[in-house]
């Protein structure tokens, strides 16, 4: 799971979103696009002033486009970008696995922080796990994907439902994982600075 990107890179990635005059633009172009309210799907309450909405990309590399939009200072709250893979893994069924590519939330315990507290763990389940059955983790990550898939793996151990493993995807082996024990003598596996690492993916699945 992926190469971790250091630092410097980290900053370039994400730029046109913690920059607040490049924020502006990705507002005005994301509000410009119509798109499905999916606050109600997902079980998430959306504070006042802000708009959750996701569009659909059927024919194009990027399957979906899931934005939470601040309409107060029109600015981007949460932005998330889903692509479908071409990618078969044992012992999860037959349907293509979706990557979120690119995934970027404002911090904080206040204003846009505040507001999208919780809400990347209501998309990747109640959205993303629900509709597509296999959700893997992209090939490269920041410090902060790193720590956002350890604490999806966690939370998926403890459903009966779901299923938590790590996967190669040169071979399609895929390792189960049940315990925070076994999750953690994985992690120099799934993660760090080699390029075999981008071959190396977190995986939760339906059961």
């Amino acid at each position: 799971m992926p190469f971790l990107l250091d630092d410097d890179r980290d900053a370039e990635l994400f730029e046109h979103f913690s920059d607040p005059d490049q924020n502006g633009d990705e507002y005005a172009r994301l509000n410009a696009i119509a798109g499905e309210d999916i606050s109600q799907q997902i079980g998430f309450q959306v504070p006042e002033g802000y708009e959750l909405r996701m569009v659909k990309h059927p024919n194009a590399v990027t399957e979906l486009e899931v934005f939470m939009l601040n309409h107060k200072t029109e600015r981007v709250a949460y932005f998330n970008r889903v692509e479908k893979l071409d990618l078969h893994l044992d012992k999860v069924g037959d349907d293509k696995p979706v990557s979120q590519v690119m995934i970027w939330r404002a911090v904080g315990r206040t204003g846009d922080g505040k507001a999208t507290r919780d809400l990347v763990q209501a998309v990747f389940f109640n959205m993303l796990v629900d509709s597509y059955n296999i959700v893997v983790s992209d090939s490269e990550q920041t410090r902060d994907g790193h720590r956002m898939w350890e604490g999806l793996l966690l939370e998926a151990m403890e459903s009966d439902e779901l299923i938590a493993a790590a996967g190669d995807i040169s071979n399609g082996h895929l390792y189960i994982i049940e315990t925070e024990k076994q999750l953690n003598a994985q992690k120099k596996w799934l993660w760090g600075q080699k390029d075999f690492h981008r071959e190396r993916v977190g995986v939760i699945a339906s059961t």
